[in-house]
């Protein structure tokens, strides 16, 4: 029993993680979008790598989250 518990906890703080690398990827796009559009800066191009790496582990948590919701039916 405590392990399934223990997987709900996990599977809550995945959703939650997630949630927020969503979130923070929203942001640095729309500073992607004000610096091309506003200030004509050239710096958006680390802002798209970064966003590129949070979206990619945001993808990778969903997947362990699959994984962590199909072992809790199992059990």
């Amino acid at each position: 029993m405590k392990s399934a518990e223990s997987i709900e906890n996990k599977i809550t703080d995945y959703k939650r993680f997630t949630l927020t690398l969503l979130i923070l990827s929203s942001y640095l796009y729309i500073g992607v979008l004000i610096s091309i559009y506003e200030y004509h800066s050239s710096a958006y191009l680390y802002l798209l790598v970064m966003i590129a790496g949070l979206l990619g582990s945001a993808f990778m948590l969903v997947l362990k989250l699959k994984k962590l919701r199909q072992r809790l039916l199992e059990e």
